[in-house]
């Protein structure tokens, strides 16, 4: 972080005028679909349900841009605007284990509207 040009501490207080500049730093992209371990507990045309082995990451973030299941499933089920997101509507930490529903369309069913 710069203030007015300079560098300056992090404790530094900012005052009426001063101009501040941040860099942050850019991350790769994570490639859009890889490989990760997880098996198919049940699929039908709309949803999918995924046995998630612990040790697997669910969604990319910092420290984790890539060898995630969102990535693992993009193209396979719906992700919305963010194909990243690949239809998982709920997350499990990295070292939980477990089962977890995916969305495979976007069109609601006249079951989910009950």
């Amino acid at each position: 972080m710069t203030v007015d040009g300079l560098v300056v501490a992090k404790r530094h207080r900012v005052r009426e005028g001063e101009e501040i500049e941040v860099d942050e730093p850019v991350e790769p992209a994570a490639p859009a679909k890889v490989e990760v371990p997880y098996d198919v507990a049940y699929e039908d045309e709309h949803l999918l349900v995924v046995d998630k082995p612990a040790g697997v990451v669910v969604h990319p973030a910092r420290g984790h841009r890539s060898g995630t299941l969102a990535q693992a499933l993009a193209g396979t089920a719906a992700g919305g605007e963010d194909e990243w997101r690949a239809g998982i509507v709920h997350r499990l930490d990295r070292d939980t284990s477990g089962l977890m529903v995916v969305a495979k369309s976007r069109r609601p069913t006249a079951a989910s509207r009950r």
